[in-house]
């Protein structure tokens, strides 16, 4: 047996030295804490997953089985630091649990004989039989390398020879069941047959991951699904650096910069992100991209923002895997410094900041490939955090259920059409699943931020529409006062148009029916509209689920076959706005004491004046 993986027993006995040390003593309070609350829980069975599915849950034994893991990380590197054996048994306990479950294949996953369930539980065993090798008795022992066998590496392999779609598909299915399975190969690579042969298997799979990620390292799937691809990447590089001398997923394309892309995208620690399962990824085990790249961003980030939710005794290991693989030598403060516009132009998404690590104005605009995993009908959406909270919104994605991953039952959903994100539609119509948009332009000046993103066919073969982000910020201070929204329409045939913004805060229309204010918790912004054709707004409210609501503005036009829309938002009352369309198709914009110029070419306006008169 490859020992070692992640750790070896010294190694975790020697975290001990960390504590009283910032910030590890106030990780080590969250491990101490976590633990406590895990002893006080029912143990995680089979039977609880079991019914939890029956009842219409997806993914029930793949949550479980994430939580099992997190729980038995957690609790043997509690037990090395001080010496528990409360921590120990519990964590023999959830693993003697996990090995004894009937299946490692989530019945949400009919017809497979291998999936997501599988590669997390063979990284869980593997990992807590290197650490427990030397306190499991010889027949537990022997069920665990029998569980590795007989329903992760042998299933692999079937899998794998069956033609399996997630061995050679880019997304994050690839990651989590290669990187998982990979890991335990790698643990019994010197006593096992068949893991020599899923090693090969798993490098070979993960090339077409590693295609996909681009230099840039941007991941089209969202923050959510980056986060759990990457995981199991790293897991599994970890032990293949560690055990075997082989840097092969650390010296991929596009991992030494990855670790930007969620802090891009995650303002105070807000998801901003598109598509399903929007979340912030800021987990211990990212600390690794710190001590392979040097990633200080990423330290300063995980820092401040993975340790302030609540302790729980669900999710994965986050304060155990921080104490391990946070460098002891490294000092976040003061606050790394970001590009004011980042776009990552591989998978068309853009951030563009007033000032960085705390913006007062952030907006993210994403263009992209309209048919990636995970993906919605959004392009050219946006998304705006001022003053620290998120008023204009993303609703995110509804209850993963089997109708919301079927082909059709998918666009179904309301979180999922056009209609529910900051974009433009026409003609009533969805943005088409087969459009790709980029981002064409993304600049910056000491007084702005500039991006534009240029929407394919998404609004059909012979729809023009570019959408222009502009941020207008003090010189002196660097403090964003107004974002600009401009979007260029033209198509073959007249048709209605429909520009939709979405908040979860209140908002109220002015009398004029083209301004109003959008009120969130602790901050706002004020906002006006303005058209080269006759605009109409409305207000209404959409359920979500979860206790949510989504608060819309509409504006609709009659049908027209070239518009220029306007919207400005800022954090006072806009006064005075005016926009004008020359001859020659030249666009000027007067927004209070802002006088905004973009000039006309052949693919799309060009802002070439931005003049503060106040």
């Amino acid at each position: 047996m490859k020992r070692g993986l992640l750790a070896r027993k010294d190694e975790l006995s020697a975290l001990a030295d960390r504590l009283g040390r910032k910030p590890y003593d106030h990780i080590y309070q969250r491990l101490r804490k976590r633990c406590g609350l895990i002893l006080e829980s029912q143990p995680i069975t089979e039977t609880m997953w079991r019914s939890a599915h029956e009842q219409g849950r997806w993914g029930a034994a793949i949550a479980s089985v994430a939580c099992l893991q997190g729980r038995i990380f957690d609790m043997l590197i509690s037990h090395h630091i001080n010496h528990n054996l409360a921590y120990r048994d519990r964590a023999i306990e959830e693993l003697k649990n996990l090995v004894g479950f009937s299946t490692w294949v989530d019945p949400s996953h009919k017809g497979l004989s291998a999936d997501l369930c599988t590669g997390e539980a063979c990284a869980t065993v593997a990992v807590a039989l290197d650490w427990l090798a030397d306190e499991l008795t010889e027949a537990d022992r022997i069920r665990c390398v029998r569980g590795l066998r007989e329903k992760g590496l042998q299933p692999y392999l079937k899998a794998v020879g069956d033609g399996a779609f997630w061995h050679s598909c880019y997304h994050n299915w690839n990651a989590v069941v290669n990187g998982g399975v990979g890991l335990a190969a790698l643990l019994l690579a010197d006593e096992e047959d068949a893991a020599p042969a899923v090693l090969g298997k798993a490098k070979a799979g993960l090339r077409n991951f590693f295609n996909a990620l681009g230099r840039e390292g941007g991941w089209d799937e969202g923050l959510g699904y980056w986060g759990y691809a990457m995981r199991y990447l790293l897991l599994f590089g970890q032990g293949l650096a560690r055990v075997a001398g082989d840097n092969f997923i650390f010296r991929q394309r596009g991992m030494d910069t990855t670790g930007l892309f969620p802090v891009y995208f995650s303002p105070h620690g807000q998801p901003v992100s598109f598509g399903d399962m929007p979340l912030t990824p800021a987990w211990g085990i990212f600390y690794l991209l710190v001590s392979h790249f040097g990633l200080k961003e990423v330290a300063w980030w995980l820092d401040r923002y993975a340790f302030r939710d609540d302790v729980v005794t669900s999710g994965y290991s986050d304060a155990g895997l921080a104490l391990l693989f946070r460098p002891i030598d490294w000092e976040a403060e003061p606050a790394p410094g970001l590009h004011p516009i980042r776009a990552f132009n591989e998978i068309g998404w853009a951030a563009a900041a007033d000032r960085w690590p705390l913006p007062g104005l952030y907006a993210a605009l994403k263009t992209g490939d309209l048919s990636a995993h995970h993906a919605q009908l959004d392009m050219n959406s946006i998304q705006v955090v001022a003053g620290g909270e998120l008023l204009l919104h993303d609703p995110g994605s509804p209850e993963y259920s089997h109708e919301y991953f079927s082909s059709e039952g998918r666009y179904r959903f309301y979180e999922v059409q056009s209609r529910s994100h900051n974009t433009v539609t026409i003609g009533q119509r969805d943005h088409r699943i087969d459009a790709t948009g980029s981002i064409i332009e993304a600049q910056q000046a000491a007084n702005y931020r500039w991006a534009v993103g240029e929407a394919g066919e998404a609004l059909g073969e012979d729809v023009h529409f570019i959408r222009h982000l502009l941020m207008l910020v003090a010189e002196a201070t660097q403090i964003g006062s107004m974002l600009v929204v401009l979007d260029e329409i033209r198509s073959v045939v007249p048709e209605p148009l429909t520009a939709t913004w979405h908040t979860p805060g209140q908002i109220k229309l002015k009398s004029d029916r083209k301004s109003g204010a959008i009120t969130g918790a602790s901050a706002g912004l004020h906002f006006a509209v303005r058209g080269t054709c006759k605009l109409r707004l409305a207000t209404s409210k959409h359920a979500l689920g979860k206790h949510r609501s989504d608060g819309v503005i509409t504006i609709s036009t009659p049908a027209v076959s070239d518009a220029i829309l306007a919207t400005v938002f800022s954090s006072k009352p806009v006064t005075k706005v005016r926009l004008a369309r020359s001859g020659r198709g030249d666009v000027t914009l007067e927004a209070g004491p802002h006088l905004l110029h973009w000039r006309a070419s052949r693919t799309h306006l060009r802002l070439d004046r931005v003049q503060d008169n106040s």
